[in-house]
């Protein structure tokens, strides 16, 4: 697949053909149709933040489902998906507690890297995804539906939760309907221009 690489801090990305092994378990293999620009990613290609390279950036990314590893329960092949930076055990405290953003569980691609280089060189997904490219592997917990209503690149700005500055407009994309006041809770964190979107009581959902 193509990729656009990054070398080392403050050089052009090198876009060209890059290796990406099969997603293993608990992971998900996404062709992606659309990804945003973040200042996040600007921020690791000038070396202003820690990070390994080789590395591709990219966080803020829509795709279509293709290929699932090994007890994957939470999506399938053909699903639209939103793909988030957050990973999500759903087992440890924080989870069990709603607090999935804190997660303190242990994935294997905390550590290892699914895209390599045609020499066999291991290359960094930055921001946990490296969308700057055809694919990605990430985890299932990553992954968020979103219908066929909305464009996919559209979709890609939202990345799980994203307000729209201007017009307090709010997107929330949940696996579950959520109540007003859980709504509520889960947004609170994004500021006082976010928290008027959620004074229904009644339930959201994209589903």
């Amino acid at each position: 697949m193509k990729a656009a690489v990054c070398y080392e801090a403050g050089a052009p990305l090198s876009v060209e053909e890059i290796d990406l092994d099969s997603p293993q378990r608990g992971e998900v293999k996404i062709r992606l149709a659309a990804t945003a620009v973040c200042h996040s990613d600007v921020h690791y290609l000038r070396g202003e933040w820690n990070t390994n390279f080789p590395l591709v950036v990219g966080h803020e990314a829509a795709g279509m489902v293709e290929e699932v590893g090994e007890n994957v329960t939470l999506t399938q092949p053909g699903d639209r998906v939103i793909v988030s930076l957050l990973r999500a055990c759903g087992h440890c405290y924080y989870c069990t507690s709603g607090l999935q953003n804190h997660c303190a569980g242990t994935f294997a691609l905390d550590s290892e890297s699914r895209l390599h280089t045609k020499r066999g060189e291991t290359i960094f997904q930055g921001v946990k995804v490296g969308a700057f490219a055809d694919y990605a592997i990430v985890d299932q917990s990553q992954v968020v539906q979103v219908p066929e209503t909305i464009p996919m690149d559209r979709a890609a700005l939202h990345d799980v939760v994203g307000t729209i500055a201007g017009d307090d407009t709010i997107l929330v994309v949940a696996r579950e309907p959520l109540t007003g006041s859980e709504l509520a809770r889960r947004i609170a964190a994004l500021g006082d221009s976010s928290r008027s979107g959620a004074n229904s009581d009644e339930g959201a959902s994209l589903s």
